[in-house]
């Protein structure tokens, strides 16, 4: 009876043996055949290095719409800036190279993996994404062998992270490496960095970006219609301008031609202005490029006549000392014109030129202007900091010594009990309250570029807010010279001017007219006095 057992147990495990066979044998043949390599059609993983993937995956997808399926779950993770090859990561699991000279597809090696786990997975958590299993960094390879083949990504620099933006300070102290808003960015092959898309917010909230432009817009048009204004009479009566009142005049038209930057900008609108858009991307803040030709014209209205308008200042503040401390006339100032004119035009075509050549122009998320340093904080240094300062510090200078001249000359004026002493007075306190209205504006400017220069970092990654009083008193400042200077102007010499230009227009016309008159009179009375003659 046992052996009989015996022999129906064999018989039965013979006979399983023989139905399972086929299928541990096609179980295994699935896995040691070669993978179907295929070109690259998933469009979260294009431009990484490789083109050609293969399926089966290690999650079993066996198609690309699958793969761009999955990993459209993970999506804000891929754009996320936790760690610069995060996306290389995702896509080396997900859509392996595939190479028909191995046995299996190649993914990344488990260094990245680990370094991509260590710097992601809370970012993964605060989008609420689960950090899977399959994940896990225990199967990779950690280093080419002849069956053993890994992606290293020498391409990244994953030993110190990269910002999508150029700052000067690093942030190695947090680990947390995603902005603020960070779902609203997505990255940009062409220039290899972050960048914010047109309509949503990143650093500034919808109602305070609202409130910056009609903040702008009102400014704007003050400024525009100030500068016109004084304008106006100089272009009807030139000669009556010489120096240093011809310099506030260069300085009012630089600024209505300024102002006329922003106003392009709130006529055709932030995303006509700022934005761009690739064939196969969102529209998005421009960065380090010219976008568009708006975003071009805007750019050299505020940039080229922005610095044209500095240095017009530093050579108000010159001619001023000539004429007040050094007792130049006006034309010994005046000989010197088209010096002033090459200095004024030539440097900041230099400095325009060379923006455009290096492609630090980029736009500005609060305003939507394009200028430069918006996003670039090494460009706001050496194209706006670094020139500003300069021409404020020589400007300085030049008014302290007019100061230092002109109050000599009211001492000496004084002791020697000379008149005209009101005149002195009030020409003294004029300039006193022109420089004051002039310095003080571009100091407020800087100061307020320092602060945003200082604070960025902290307000791109969410660890502060940015003050909008400061940032909204930049742009007061900005054009408040230009309304300043027009006001100058049109207060002081609009009504002389004007009455100049009635007083040789209109009455010569009218004397003239009268005199035609007259002789038209004579003329009807002398044919009277020959008709009554011939009559006679």
């Amino acid at each position: 009876m046992a052996i009989q057992t015996a022999r129906f147990t064999s018989r039965l495990c013979l006979i399983y043996i023989l139905i399972s066979f086929p299928f541990v044998s096609s179980f295994g043949a699935k896995h040691k055949e070669k993978p179907k390599c295929e070109e690259m059609n998933v469009e979260q993983c294009r431009s990484l290095g490789y083109n050609v993937t293969g399926v089966p995956n290690i999650f079993g997808d066996t198609s690309q719409i699958d793969v761009e399926r999955n990993l459209m779950t993970i999506n804000e993770l891929l754009t996320s800036t936790c760690a610069e090859p995060v996306r290389f990561f995702f896509c080396s699991m997900y859509a392996p190279m595939c190479s028909t000279a191995t046995n299996s597809l190649i993914m990344s090696c488990g260094s990245l993996c680990e370094y991509v786990t260590k710097r992601c997975k809370p970012t993964a958590a605060k989008f609420e994404i689960p950090w899977l299993d399959a994940w896990n960094c225990t199967q990779f390879h950690w280093q080419n062998k002849k069956d053993e083949m890994c992606m290293p990504g020498d391409m990244y620099n994953y030993t110190t992270f990269k910002y999508p933006y150029s700052t000067t300070k690093t942030n190695s102290g947090n680990d947390k490496k995603s902005f603020k808003n960070s779902r609203n960015y997505i990255y940009l092959e062409r220039t290899n960095s972050w960048v914010l898309l047109c309509d949503k917010d990143g650093i500034f909230r919808s109602d305070t970006k609202a409130f910056a432009e009609l903040w702008m817009t009102i400014w704007s048009i003050v400024c525009f219609i100030s500068t016109t204004v004084a304008l106006l009479p100089f272009l009807v009566d030139t000669q009556r301008f010489h120096y240093p009142e011809r310099a506030i005049m260069m300085l009012a038209l630089c600024y209505n031609l300024y102002s006329i930057g922003f106003i392009l900008r709130v006529i055709f609108g932030r995303k006509a202005v700022a934005c761009a858009s690739d064939d196969d991307s969102e529209s998005y803040i421009t960065q380090n490029e010219l976008g568009n030709p708006l975003c071009a014209f805007v750019f050299l209205f505020l940039y080229f006549f922005g610095m044209a308008a500095n240095i017009w200042w530093v050579i108000l503040a010159l001619t001023w000392f000539l004429a007040a401390g050094m007792k130049w006339n006006f034309e010994a100032i005046g000989s010197y014109t088209n010096l002033f004119h090459l200095v004024a035009w030539l440097l900041p075509v230099v400095k325009t030129v060379l923006v455009l050549i290096f492609r630090k122009v980029d736009g500005d998320e609060l305003t939507g202007l394009c200028y430069v340093g918006n996003q670039d904080l090494l460009a706001l240094t050496g194209f706006v900091l670094g020139p500003q300062f300069t021409y404020l510090i020589i400007g300085t200078l030049f008014l302290l010594a007019g100061f230092i001249a002109l109050y000599r000359i009211r001492l000496t004026v004084h002791k020697e009990r000379l008149h005209k002493i009101d005149k002195l007075d009030r020409f003294i306190a004029r300039m006193g309250l022109f420089s004051a209205v002039s310095t003080v504006p571009v100091t407020c400017i800087i100061a307020a570029h320092f602060y945003e220069y200082s604070h960025r970092e902290d307000w791109l990654y969410g660890r502060s807010e940015p003050n909008t009083k400061v940032l909204m008193l930049k742009i007061c400042m900005a054009l408040f010279v230009g309304v300043i200077s027009g006001a100058w102007i049109w207060a002081s010499k609009s009504c002389t001017a004007w009455k100049n230009f009635y007083m040789k227009t209109f009455k010569k016309q009218t004397t003239v007219q009268n005199g035609s008159n007259n002789n038209m009179a004579l003329r009807n009375q002398a044919t009277r006095a020959i008709q009554a003659d011939t009559e006679v």
